[in-house]
């Protein structure tokens, strides 16, 4: 599927089919009759139903992008920032999310969305977005080494560089790569780092933006606001967009049927329910990633036991959330929250 739209869900890539899934199909009238059944799926993922067990249950593990509201919001944020003309002095991001709540993915998305193709002209792929791992090291050079690798420069890791070389290097190599934005996910790894080392980063920060007139979008867990706005003149030109843990309103269970909607089963699933929103809250503590794993396994279970469907008993199944529900400290911080604002 490749339409990005609000009321459909986006795959990173369709579910993938064995090579032999011909084997599976039947002539084209048939499959027509038999997906009339399947009007509770999203089109895109039909076929896949039709499929044996072993082609659906590879279907559900494979890695997928639901389009939510929360993500959109965050989306059109970061097009506002890559939108605004270069200056001396850029607006900058800070992308504030718990552990488990997508953000890595939503980076890869909005680099993946404006990506360019090779440019024969100039002899290279431009890279007008740059995701970047922050280093563990939280030093100038380990930083740098971490955008080269990036935008696959190629790199002798055992030779030592000098710092000033290893700068221009870079500088020029974004320049000429055409970088208006630079993403640097995990900034939280600057707190292992000495009250010395996380001044110097953060003014490095500063100088990077300047230099090169591109925007920064840091990202990390709600601990690195600390480190990044301790700095007086960075936070005066950072902005936060969060994303922030699920509740149990109308924009959770929009996504749990999208979600639902995305997998291969062969009967409608009664998600839609105050009862089964609260329970997914419960176990989850708001957090995307521990809800989707329960929806997969419930989903994955169905398909394994003929039933075909989820439902709010498939879904309370101890093992259903084996393993994935968040720990006591951060269920405790997030849980109340949540459940407050649960919505009929």
């Amino acid at each position: 599927m490749t339409e990005d739209s609000p009321d459909r869900p986006l795959f990173d890539r369709p579910a993938t089919v064995g090579a032999d899934d011909n084997a599976h199909r039947t002539d084209p009238e048939s499959t027509v009759l038999a997906e009339i059944g399947l009007a509770h799926l999203h089109p895109g993922i039909r076929h896949i139903a039709l499929a044996d067990d072993a082609v659906r249950l590879q279907a559900i593990r494979a890695k997928r992008w639901i389009t939510h509201h929360p993500a959109s919001r965050v989306l059109a944020t970061l097009q506002e920032a890559l939108d605004q003309p270069a200056a001396d002095r850029m607006e900058n991001l800070l992308l504030i999310a718990e552990s488990g709540m997508g953000k890595t993915m939503l980076l890869r998305k909005f680099q993946r969305d404006h990506g360019l193709a090779f440019d024969a002209v100039i002899g290279m792929q431009p890279h007008p977005i740059v995701l970047t791992l922050m280093a563990e090291d939280p030093s100038e050079e380990a930083f740098f080494f971490q955008v080269l690798k990036a935008v696959g420069a190629p790199l002798d890791m055992s030779r030592r560089r000098h710092r000033m070389n290893l700068r221009e290097t870079t500088f020029r190599l974004l320049r000429e790569l055409g970088t208006r934005m630079l993403m640097i996910d995990e900034i939280n790894s600057v707190l292992i780092g000495s009250a010395r080392q996380q001044r110097q980063f953060l003014q490095l920060l500063r100088f990077l933006s300047n230099e090169l007139q591109v925007t920064i979008v840091c990202a990390g867990v709600p601990e690195a606001r600390f480190a990044l706005l301790s700095d007086p003149q960075l936070r005066s030109r950072v902005a936060d967009v969060a994303l922030e843990p699920w509740t149990g309103g109308p924009e959770l269970q929009d996504f749990v049927n999208r979600l639902v909607q995305g997998l291969p089963l062969r009967r409608p699933s009664p998600v839609d329910s105050v009862k089964l929103r609260r329970l997914l809250i419960e176990r989850s503590g708001g957090i995307t990633r521990s809800i989707c794993r329960a929806i997969e396994r419930a989903g994955a279970t169905a398909i394994r036991n003929g039933q075909e469907r989820i439902d709010l008993s498939g879904l309370d199944d101890a093992a259903v959330w084996r393993g994935i529900t968040p720990d006591a400290d951060r269920m405790g911080r997030l849980r109340p929250s949540a459940l407050a604002r649960i919505q009929p």
